[in-house]
C-alpha cells in the first residue's frame, strides 16, 4: 500500500513539474536553464510536503497542500517574464531591435512602392495624379499593416521576457562579453546595442559641411535663376525653383550635421528623417518632369528654344527614372543611418 502511495506522489509531483515546465517562456527552455530551475522547485515540493505531513513523510494530501502553496504553474512562470524594465508594452531591452526591425521593414516597403511608382511612370499607362494617389495609399497601408505586426510580435516576445541576446547563438554571445569586457578595460564608450568595439565616427563634418554649401549655392541659383531665356518657359521654371528650395533646405540640414558632429547622435537620427522627407519631396516633381518633356528647353541659339526631339524622349525619361532611383536609393541611405546611429546613443 506505502509503494501505491509513494507512486501516485511522485506521479503527482512529475504532473506539476511538467506543467510548470510548459508554462515556462521557450527562451529559458532553450538555455536550459529551465532544468535547475525545476530541479529546485522539486527539491522544495519534496521539503514542503514533508513538513505538512504529519509523519514527516510525504503522503498524497500533504503533497497537494505543498503544490497548492507554491502556486499555479502560471504563476511561477510568470516571474520569469518579468524579465524586462517595461516600456509602453515593449520592454526597454527589446526596443532598440524593435525600431531596427520598424525601420527595415518600413524600408523595404516604401523603397517597393517608389518601384511600382517609377515603373508606373515609365509605361505611361497611369497619369500623374493617380500614380501619386496609389503611391500614398499603398505607403499607408503597407506601414501600417507592418507596423501593427511587428508591434504585436515585439509585445508578445516582451511578455515572454526574451532579450535581444536570446537571438544571438552561444558563440556569438561570448564573444560579445569578451569584447565588451575589453572595451571596458580599456575605458571605452560602449553603446547598449554596439559589439563593444572602439566607437567609429559616423560623420566627417568638413564632408557635410562642403556638400551643404555646394547644395546651398545650387539652391540659391535654381530658386533665384539668373538665366534669363528660361523666365519664357514657366512650367519649367516652376520646377526648376521648385528644385532650389529643396537642396537649399537640404544644404541647411547637411550643414547643420556638420556643425554638430559626431555628438548627439539623436539629433542627428531627427535631422535624417527630415531629409527622408525633403528627398522624397523631389520625387513628384521629377515624375512630372519625365513625363513632359515637351517643357525640357534646350537652346539652339540663344533665346531659341527647340526643345527635345520626339525620338529622344525614351531615353529622356530613362535618364530621369535613374534619377529618381538615385534619389530612392539615397533615402533608404538615410533610413539606414538613422537605425545605425542607434549604436552610438549610450
Amino acid at each position: 500500500m506505502n509503494e501505491i502511495r509513494n507512486v501516485n506522489v511522485q506521479n503527482m509531483i512529475k504532473s506539476y513539474l511538467k506543467d510548470v515546465k510548459k508554462a515556462l517562456p521557450d527562451w529559458l527552455k532553450e538555455k536550459k536553464e529551465h532544468k535547475e530551475i525545476l530541479a529546485d522547485l522539486e527539491e522544495h515540493l519534496w521539503q514542503k510536503a514533508s513538513e505538512l505531513s504529519s509523519n514527516d513523510e510525504p503522503t498524497e494530501e500533504s503533497v497537494r497542500l505543498a503544490i497548492e502553496h507554491m502556486g499555479k504553474p502560471e504563476t511561477i512562470a510568470k516571474e520569469y517574464k518579468r524579465r524586462g524594465e517595461p516600456k509602453v508594452y515593449i520592454t526597454k531591452e527589446m526596443w532598440p531591435l524593435y525600431l531596427k526591425v520598424l525601420s527595415i521593414v518600413f524600408a523595404v516597403i516604401v523603397g517597393l512602392q517608389l518601384f511600382g511608382l517609377i515603373t508606373s511612370a515609365l509605361t505611361g499607362l497611369v497619369n500623374f495624379w493617380d500614380m501619386i494617389g496609389g503611391l500614398v495609399v499603398g505607403i499607408q497601408s503597407g506601414l501600417l499593416f507592418s507596423f501593427t505586426i511587428v508591434t504585436i510580435i515585439f509585445v508578445v516576445l516582451s511578455m515572454e521576457g526574451y532579450f535581444p541576446e536570446d537571438f544571438k547563438s552561444k558563440k556569438d554571445q561570448k564573444k560579445h562579453r569578451e569584447l565588451v569586457e575589453q572595451a571596458a578595460e580599456e575605458g571605452l564608450p560602449i553603446s547598449s546595442t554596439s559589439t563593444g568595439k572602439i566607437m567609429k565616427p559616423f560623420i566627417k563634418p568638413i564632408g557635410e559641411m562642403i556638400g551643404g554649401v555646394l547644395a546651398l549655392f545650387f539652391g540659391v541659383i535654381f530658386l533665384f535663376q539668373p538665366f534669363p531665356a528660361v523666365i519664357f518657359f514657366p512650367e519649367f521654371l516652376i520646377l526648376l525653383r521648385g528644385f532650389g528650395l529643396i537642396w537649399i533646405i537640404e544644404g541647411c540640414l547637411d550643414i547643420s550635421r556638420g556643425i554638430i558632429g559626431n555628438r548627439r547622435p539623436e539629433k542627428h537620427q531627427i535631422i535624417h528623417g527630415f531629409l527622408i522627407v525633403v528627398k522624397l519631396a523631389t520625387i513628384p516633381l521629377l515624375v512630372i518632369l519625365m513625363n513632359r518633356p515637351e517643357i525640357f528647353p534646350l537652346f539652339s541659339e540663344a533665346w531659341v528654344h527647340v526643345g527635345i526631339p520626339v525620338e529622344f524622349y525614351d531615353e529622356y525619361r530613362g535618364i530621369v527614372a535613374i534619377v529618381i532611383a538615385i534619389v530612392c536609393l539615397t533615402t533608404i541611405e538615410d533610413i539606414y543611418r538613422i537605425v545605425k546611429l542607434q549604436k552610438y546613443k549610450y
